[in-house]
């Protein structure tokens, strides 16, 4: 992977939505269009990709653009520094993350990693609170807490399209990739009412297929679970006082949701997985 990756054409999911798509991890960048205003909510990935989003959504130069953005990973904050037109949206934790450098250091480490080279001027121009509703253009957006990994971010649902992104969750093509259970649980949680009380007809992850309403709450449901077994199998492991190994055996045999596809397989999500809740189960017990 680099930059001479040739970009593949946006397919329109709804009137005025369409979605890139990055071969790597399947990695979706929308725009939403109105006669005003265009909205890109994570534009990404490699350089040829972000031209080709940029070429398409401001074609139309009168129009004002704003980019939501998720979270803030490279695969995700990538093209920010090459649409220099737009107002970036974030909710507080993933501004601050760029604030701090975090999300310029990733860019630059992950870079070295693909065989890319991006600019590392990563923005937040508006942040925003979890919970709050704000206008955009013509377009009523929510702002949901939903912590992609369990690390820091912000879901997003448009109102009027009924469309919502919802960052590093409800992939179809790998299982949540933890970097905190208890945050990733609760971000599922508010995921959950959020599929449930809201007038939505589609959401597109991050990464995979976009999903029908039924299928985002089919995948989100099924998630939740997983995150709420392994936390439980976790606990009954410290309280048999299994030794390590066996510990960790017992909550990697707890079914996760889905197969990984061959790119995130590589990352060993599932072990990984286990041991975050073996070790977030040992410091609950130490503050007991």
């Amino acid at each position: 992977m680099n930059d001479s990756i040739q970009p593949r054409p946006g397919t329109e999911i709804a009137d005025g939505v369409r979605v890139f798509q990055s071969p790597l991890w399947q990695t979706n960048a929308t725009v939403i269009e109105s006669d005003s205003h265009v909205l890109l909510c994570d534009p990404a990935m490699f350089v040829p990709e972000i031209e080709a989003i940029r070429r398409y959504a401001l074609a139309r130069p009168e129009r004002s653009a704003t980019v939501l953005l998720t979270h803030a990973d490279f695969d995700h904050t990538s093209g920010i520094p090459y649409i220099p037109e737009a107002t970036v949206v974030a909710g507080e934790d993933t501004a601050e993350r760029v604030a701090n450098g975090g999300a310029a250091d990733y860019l630059i480490s992950a870079g070295q990693e693909w065989g890319a080279e991006w600019r590392s001027d990563v923005r937040v121009d508006r942040v925003v609170s979890g919970g709050s509703r704000f206008e955009c253009g013509p377009w009523t957006i929510e702002a949901i807490p939903a912590a992609s990994h369990g690390r820091e971010g912000t879901a997003f649902a448009v109102l009027e399209p009924g469309v919502m992104f919802v960052g590093d969750h409800l992939s179809a093509i790998t299982i949540p990739l933890l970097a905190n259970l208890t945050r990733a649980i609760a971000a599922m949680e508010l995921l959950v009412d959020a599929l449930h009380r809201l007038d939505l007809r589609l959401v597109v992850p991050g990464h995979g297929p976009v999903h029908s309403l039924p299928e985002a709450r089919e995948i989100a449901e099924a998630d939740l679970a997983y995150l709420r077994a392994i936390r439980e199998a976790a606990s009954e492991a410290l309280q048999e006082d299994q030794p390590p190994g066996e510990a960790l055996l017992y909550v990697y045999a707890v079914e996760p949701p889905r197969p990984d596809t061959p790119d995130f397989a590589i990352y060993g999500i599932r072990t990984a997985n286990a041991r975050l809740a073996l070790e977030e189960a040992r410091q609950g017990e130490h503050h007991v």
